[in-house]
């Protein structure tokens, strides 16, 4: 694929006009003046990225049970959005299809029946990179948490969530109320020839 306008010049366009071309691994969208010479900087005039994904991919998943299980993915029940197919509910991991930069969000309730904590991690590959937490000094409370997270991902990666540490509290859900949510999605792939 032509890097610049000089390419496409060499390999014979003269109409000047909107172009795509690949620069590092992202298509760039320009214009290129083939009126100038191919050491003129006029040749070419950046306008911005273009969105190109070979594989849209985004999921949106629910509980509709509470979940106290340490040290292991978080499963989900309910499968509102699965586009690409990289999320699989039942193990609750997601599996980057693509390398890229990916945006991830979880929002979650935790019950803590008496004084406690809850810690929720992300995970890639067995590695926590983000942690959500929440306590009561009092108990017989309902607690909020929220993490969110843009990372790098690879072809491959395996993302989840998992409860990390716990004393007497847990993830609070139902099939009426849906309180855990975890969402992702692809913002930028990384393309190569």
């Amino acid at each position: 694929m032509p890097g610049s306008c000089g390419d496409l010049q060499q390999i014979g366009h003269k109409k000047s006009g909107l172009f795509s071309i690949m620069e590092s691994n992202k298509i760039v969208n320009v214009y290129c003046d083939f009126t100038k010479p191919s050491n003129d900087s006029a040749l070419q005039n950046w306008i911005g990225y273009a969105d190109v994904k070979s594989l849209p991919t985004f999921f949106y998943v629910q509980k509709t049970a509470p979940f106290s299980t340490l040290g292991a993915p978080i499963p989900f029940e309910i499968e509102r959005l699965n586009i690409g197919g990289a999320m699989n509910k039942t193990t609750g991991k997601f599996t980057a299809p693509r390398k890229g930069v990916y945006f991830f969000a979880f929002n979650g309730v935790g019950t803590l029946d008496k004084p406690g904590y809850l810690d929720v991690g992300l995970m890639v590959n067995g590695v926590q990179i983000g942690r959500a937490e929440c306590h009561s000094t009092t108990g017989g409370e309902w607690e909020t948490l929220t993490l969110q997270s843009t990372i790098e991902l690879k072809t491959g990666d395996s993302v989840w969530l998992q409860i990390l540490f716990s004393f007497g509290s847990y993830l609070q859900d139902n099939s009426d109320a849906q309180f855990n949510h975890f969402s992702g999605w692809l913002l930028q792939e990384y393309l190569s020839l």
